[in-house]
């Protein structure tokens, strides 16, 4: 009875398309986030992506292709927008479209070939196919292992004349029906014109050709009138320990596809194009390009044309055996490049365009741009130059680049390039990282640095080719290596070619922020450290942050989730009576401020200038509340509004003219030379100031209507919205709306020249998914009820800055649509990406968050460039939005507050509930507010100290500091166990790399290194963790210790060794050099061991460590010493262990988990129970809910499984079976999980039961949690989940519950009982009224309560962090 929850949304770009998805007017850059897909667009300066759209799927995306919608059938062609196809599951496709007037994803087809190709294959389908494009758009195609899914698509007859052929089918010709789930909504028949897919097309490869199997790729090829492919495979596997008998064992064949449409079977006709035979066992990617295609191997890249010649192969290392490969051969072995599978992104493009007369010789026939990065982002560019067909130049080119823009950058996962290329001209490209932000990066005239290559002789010694055939006298030297590589011959001088290439700028123009891969989180204080600033206290004190490691290689850092917004303090004051204040600016300065007391009934002014000292001058209203106070006519004026006067002044105070009131007046807005007021009857009145002396209010006539309505509230906008229903000679103009807020949550507007003509926002009131604006029509009956509190029509954003319209309700909830780019009349709200949390609740279901300080909006155009919304309240928020992200709402520190007003150019001053005064400013120095939550990212490594890759990470609760572990690499010199140099190393090849780590103590005042501990060579820290641990067993003294557990890493003949180390932190006195150095490193206790060290954990005083296929518990004593008191045997080996109390779970790298218990009179482990399916434990932990043992497990399949102890159960064995509850499937590989205090909103204070919830991190750089919920309330949104996930429309076609359940273990599983998706449940949040009222009646009694209760108390489970 669990949820599970995203804490922060993946941030790893996986893959990347470009072209026109939601707009013709531009290129847009289409990007895949694990499970989300973006639309982003390029801004106007040409130097930044701003995001356009943002949907998510519910399902991992394996692939994504765009299909422009001229080369299908006429259906899309009007809007001039691609299709596109993704590719999910184990073999699904969806084919969809951007709907322009739903604002949303529109499903065309969905395609299910899982079925169909376990029957087809001989072999168990592996876990995602590939997805492959024809290049005129005529098909698809999805392999999994041997076995194809083609999906042709009805293309667009002025396109595809020639296309006919009328040869007899002959006996090769196999005909398949496919298995496909269309869209219920949108069935239709093949006859149907509208209709966009033909029937697809499932086989065994091996019925294209009986020699095809053991496929390693698949590609479409370029220029064919009909699809053909080019398969590249190996009919005999073979291994390196196998390459003697058998080194050759690649193959390509090159088909053309025959499709055929007949009674509604596609019939598909092979024909055999070329094969080539005894091809390197390395080879293993294909890259189509103009004229053939691009072989990409581990040691050779080669070239094929479309006839199937392979023309010529460069040999781009020292292990390249040039003997075995009978073609042209280009010896670029000095670049030592390794191209390992899925460790290469290529990117290619054509340059027709740039092909003219002028230059076609210079560009020797060549219509081909194919640029390869590296794992370790390394720019290399392919150079292919043509004689006709024939290939006249072949080469591989490092492209060196002067400002290392790649630096921190590692394992690219896609590239795409903006339009088409150029050699001869500037062109963008995005690359997307595995470790590292995505780039939009310039390339800037590339050919000019290509023709910069030249060579030079140089006479070095040289060495006959490694891969010479020889003789070994002596059999078993050759035992662990191939007489190949390591027979070496005599010396012998030689003239070397050495190349140089002028490196080149590439210009950075735009990044999106990724923090994947995480690999270790914890727990501490990083915000809060310092309890009083600037004479206050610190606002974010109590607040404690997520603090992981991220990344790998140099750019590793540590990233900080935050969970509020942490602001820079410039100034604090203390006021003795206040509770709104407001700033007057003269001259774009700030002069006064003036506050009120609503209790005491009172004004004040203060000069800023002067010290803030009382300005007594002027006639100021000083003996009433004042509602509202501003400048006013072009900063002429000020206007100032008390509970039931107006006052106009001039800019000494002295008193123009004032207007009274009969009721109390509740809400006031000013704008250019009007002010509106609402008073508490319900009325509006509206003044104009005089133009010429500016000295009279003048009343503006209202429409007639008004008088028979109730108003809530109202503002004074300037928006185009209304154009297309006025008359104006300049329709882009933005006009003055008058808008206000009905008691039956209507929004009206009307301009000053209305004509007794108004408008409203269509919608609102029920909040529908749209708005627009209409014609009002007062409604026969009116019911007040009234529940919209406050609306903005405001801009938000960072440099590009988006129109959107924030609804806030009585109960605190935030609703926000943005406004339509292609009409000013129309907002969408994206609720199919639960972009906002819950901040509040109807019905009066969440009372604590409103009735203490009331919630008001007050927007901040610039807050440190950011235009924003700042919410008061005793919980207050701010909603920001980066140009690379939407809108995100933030609880603002950790003190509620009363009162805020715009200060200096890009501050705000803010009064707490003690009546402090505070300006703050926005810290965006490496902080992100794109995703969920604040995102902190601390670089450590630098030019003077680079520690490479962090791994794990702990928390020294006593002195505040934080331990990190580090791996940097290091050449590895291959010994024995006798310290000597292993018999067959060479010198003269790369050899692989080594680890070194070490232990970092790091201050976060400052984020600086203060101490650190270094490991001998070839040691590895596999875990790190903080632990209070008994050291007298009379007194029952207890102390926080350093643990780490380090494993050796040296040859495969070695024994497995390794270490645990044991250091306390102790405090020093700070020099005057380094302030921040006030503890260091000391050493308590450390022991080699016999095995590796994979895991280390508290248990119950003392700790444990896995060493081999043993666990020892140990004890430390009172001398120093640690002595071992009871072990427990493992199957394989540890990779994550956990403790509770003195409960022991132990998670084994292929057996699955064990659960123990721990008793220390006398020592002893106690096997309670084990789980009963042996997956890969990654990592696991403990889930306690009233009372009930839960066992939360992730496995290297990517799926969390949730198991409980229940000895009552009559299949359990008393407890030695562990009951398997759910399994979970994850999009992403996880790393570690972490137990951690969950906060419960409803509960009654003084409570002492301590409820607990998972985080954990996962490689795409998401962080998700786990949160066990009451039976009562899991039912409920056992529910709303069932409801949503079967009623309601879902993006793509894709079934939230078959993404999430289907497993091999769902057979296995409480069925009624998974771990729900929060989601999906959180849409409920997001629906219409009407509609959510509907659903809510399903759950039962109160359920408009109760269910919101269930919501909240899972958005606020984190809160625990800010207690």
């Amino acid at each position: 009875m669990n949820v599970y929850d995203d804490i922060l949304d993946p941030t790893v770009v996986s893959h990347s398309e470009t072209g026109h998805f939601t707009t013709t007017d531009h290129i847009e850059l289409v990007t895949v986030n694990t499970h989300i897909l973006k639309v982003y667009r390029v801004a106007n300066d040409g130097r930044g992506l701003c995001l356009t759209q943002q949907f998510d799927l519910r399902g991992k995306i394996n692939d994504i292709a765009l299909i422009p919608a001229n080369t299908l059938v006429e259906s899309n062609i009007s809007s001039g927008l691609d299709y596109m196809i993704i590719s999910t599951g184990v073999a699904k496709l969806s084919l969809i479209r951007y709907d322009v007037d739903k604002n949303d994803l529109e499903t065309v087809s969905l395609h299910y070939y899982e079925d169909k190709l376990r029957v087809t294959s001989l072999i168990e389908l592996a876990k995602q196919s590939k997805l492959r494009v024809e290049p005129s758009k005529k098909c698809v195609l999805l392999f999994n292992n041997d076995s194809i899914a083609l999906l042709p698509f009805v293309q667009n007859e002025k396109l595809d004349e020639d296309d006919e052929d009328d040869d007899d089918e002959d006996d090769e010709t196999y005909r398949v029906e496919e298995d496909e789930r269309p869209e219920p909504k949108r069935r239709k028949t093949q006859e149907d014109s509208g209709s966009l897919t033909q029937p697809s097309i499932i086989l065994h490869l091996k019925k294209l050709n009986k020699e095809i199997q053991n496929v390693i790729d698949i590609q479409f090829l370029q220029n064919f009138t009909r699809p053909t492919i080019e398969v590249l495979y190996q009919p005999q596997l073979t291994w390196a320990g196998n390459l003697k008998r058998l080194n050759t064992p690649t193959r390509v064949m090159i088909l053309t596809l025959e499709l055929k449409q007949s009674n509604d079977i596609t019939e598909i006709e092979p024909i055999m194009i070329a094969k080539l035979e005894n091809l390197p066992w390395t080879w293993h990617e294909i890259v189509p390009t103009e004229k053939g295609s691009v072989v990409i191997g581990v040691n050779e890249v080669a070239y094929i044309d479309n006839s199937g010649i392979l023309q010529s192969v460069i040999s781009i290392n020292s292990f390249s055996d040039k003997s075995i490969i009978k073609s042209k051969m280009v010896d670029n072995s000095k670049l030592e490049l390794v191209l390992n599978q899925q460790s290469v992104v290529a990117c290619w493009t054509t340059t027709k365009e740039d092909n003219n007369v002028e230059n076609r010789d210079k560009m020797s026939d060549s219509n081909d741009m194919l640029v390869l990065m590296t794992e370790d982002s390394g720019l290399y560019y392919v150079q292919l130059e043509f004689e006709g067909k024939l290939l006249t130049t072949f080469d591989l080119i490092e492209l060196p680049i002067a400002n290392n823009i790649f630096l921190n950058n590692l394992g690219p996962t896609c590239m795409s390039i903006f339009g088409r290329g150029s050699l001869t001209s500037t062109f963008d490209l995005f690359i997307g990282y595995q470790s590292g932000d995505g780039l939009l990066v310039r390339l800037n005239n590339m050919k000019s640095t290509i023709a910069s290559r030249a060579s030079h002789t140089n006479t070095v010694g040289e060495e006959d080719n490694i891969f010479d055939d020889g003789e070994d006298e002596d059999d078993e030297d050759d035992l662990y290596a191939d007489d190949k590589l390591y027979k070496t011959k005599n010396e012998k001088t030689r003239e070397e070619i050495i190349e140089t290439v002028e490196p080149f700028d590439i210009e950075l123009l735009s990044s999106l922020n990724n923090i994947g891969p995480l690999t270790s989180l914890t727990v501490g204080k990083e915000a809060s450290i310092e309890l009083h600033i600037k004479g206050l206290t610190n606002p974010n004190n109590g607040e404690m942050a997520i603090v992981g490691t991220s990344g790998n290689g140099v750019g590793s850092r540590l990233v900080s989730v935050q969970p509020s917004v942490r602001p820079d303090i410039e100034l604090a004051l203390k006021f003795i009576s206040v509770t709104q204040i407001w700033t007057l600016k003269f001259k774009n300065k700030d002069k006064f401020l003036i506050t009120t007391d609503s209790f005491k009934s009172k004004s004040d002014i203060y000069e800023i200038d002067n010290n803030f000292a009382q300005y007594k001058e002027g006639r100021l209203r000083r003996d009433a509340t004042t509602v509202y106070v501003s400048m006013f006519g072009g900063d002429t004026r000020i206007v100032q509004v008390t509970t039931n006067h107006l006052y106009l002044y001039d800019l000494n105070f002295r008193r123009l003219t004032s207007i009274k009131f009969d009721y109390e007046v509740v809400h006031v807005s000013v704008r250019e030379d009007y002010v509106l007021i609402t008073v508490s009857r319900g009325d509006i009145k509206v003044y104009e100031l005089d133009k010429r002396q500016k000295t009279k209010l003048m009343k503006v006539n209202l429409p007639e209507i008004l008088k028979e309505m109730v108003i809530t509230s109202g503002l004074i906008l300037k928006s185009d919205m209304c154009n297309e229903f006025l008359t104006l000679e300049r329709k882009e103009e933005e006009q003055l709306l008058f808008t206000f807020v009905t008691a039956d949550n209507q929004i009206i507007f009307f301009t000053k020249d209305h004509n007794d003509r108004i408008f409203q926002l269509t919608g609102v009131d029920n909040l529908e998914e749209s708005l627009y604006v209409s014609t009002y029509q007062l409604p026969e009956e009116v019911v007040p009820d009234p529940s919209i509190k406050q609306i903005m029509l405001t801009k938000l954003g960072n440099k590009n800055q988006e129109i959107y319209l924030t609804v806030m309700t009585y109960g605190g909830e935030v609703y926000q649509y943005k406004k339509s780019t292609r009409r000013s009349s129309r907002f969408y709200k994206n609720s199919s990406s639960n972009i906002l949390p819950i901040t509040g609740a109807p019905n009066n279901a969440y009372a604590k968050g409103v009735v203490d300080i009331e919630r008001i909006m007050h927007h901040i155009p610039n807050y440190k460039g950011y235009s924003c919304i700042f919410v008061t309240g005793s919980v207050p928020y701010i909603i920001l939005k980066e140009d690379d992200s939407v809108p995100r709402i933030f609880k603002f520190a950790n003190i509620p507050l009363v009162s805020l007003t715009p200060w200096g150019k890009k501050s705000v001053m803010c009064v707490d509930h003690m009546k402090n005064a505070r300006v703050y400013t926005l810290d965006n120095k490496d902080v992100y507010y794109g995703n969920k939550m604040p995102l902190r990212t601390i670089t450590i490594n630098n030019v003077l100290q680079n520690f490479m890759t962090f791994n794990t990470i702990a928390y020294h609760e006593k002195s505040e500091m934080f331990v990190v572990s580090y791996t940097k690499e290091i050449e590895y010199i291959p010994k024995s166990e006798s310290d000597e140099l292993i018999i067959g190393s060479l010198e003269n090849v790369p050899h692989a790399k080594g680890f070194q780590s070490g232990v970092l103590l790091i201050n976060p005042k400052s984020w600086g290194v203060i101490d650190q501990i270094t490991l001998e060579p070839n040691s590895l820290v596999n875990d790190l963790r903080s632990m209070i641990i008994q050291v007298d067993s009379k007194t029952k003294r207890h102390r926080e210790y350093i643990v780490f557990g380090v494993g050796q890493v040296g040859t495969e003949d070695l024994p497995a060794s390794g270490s645990f180390q044991m250091y306390d932190i102790v405090p020093i006195g700070a020099d005057i050099g380094s302030p921040d150095a006030t503890c260091k490193f000391e050493k308590f206790f450390c022991e080699d061991v016999k095995g590796s060290v994979t895991s280390v954990c508290e248990l119950s005083g003392r700790f444990s460590i896995s060493q081999s296929q043993k666990i020892m518990v140990r004890d430390a004593q009172e001398d120093n010493s640690v002595v071992p008191v009871a072990f427990f045997d493992t199957p394989v080996y540890v990779t994550d262990s956990k403790s509770f109390g003195n409960f022991f779970i132990v998670g084994d790298s292929m057996q699955g988990f064990q659960f123990i218990g721990f008793d220390a009179e006398p020592y002893r482990m106690l096997p309670l129970g084990r789980s009963i399916s042996k997956f890969e434990t990654v990592s696991l932990d403990f889930l306690v809910n009233n009372g009930d043992l839960y066992f939360a497990v992730t496995d290297r399949n990517d799926i969390l499984h949730v198991l409980k102890y229940a000895p009552d159960e009559p299949n359990s064995l008393s407890g030695q079976r562990l009951v398997h509850c759910s399994s979970f499937n994850l999009f992403s590989p996880n790393t570690c999980m972490k137990l951690v205090p969950k906060n419960e909103e409803f509960d009654e204070e003084g409570s002492d039961i301590t409820s607990y919830q998972i985080i954990s991190a996962q490689v795409d750089g998401s962080i998700f949690k786990v949160i066990p919920q009451a039976e009562d309330a899991y039912r409920r949104l056992y529910v709303l989940q069932q409801h949503l996930a079967e009623k309601e429309i879902q993006l793509a076609g894709l079934n939230p519950h078959m993404e999430r359940l289907a497993n091999e273990f769902y057979h296995i599983s409480n069925t009624m009982r998974p771990v729900l998706d929060y989601n999906v449940i959180k849409k409920f949040a997001s629906l219409p009224i009407e509609k959510r009222n509907n659903l809510g009646k399903k759950t039962g009694r109160r359920s408009d309560v109760n269910i919101w209760r269930d919501l909240i108390g899972i958005e606020f489970s984190l809160r625990s962090l800010s207690k």
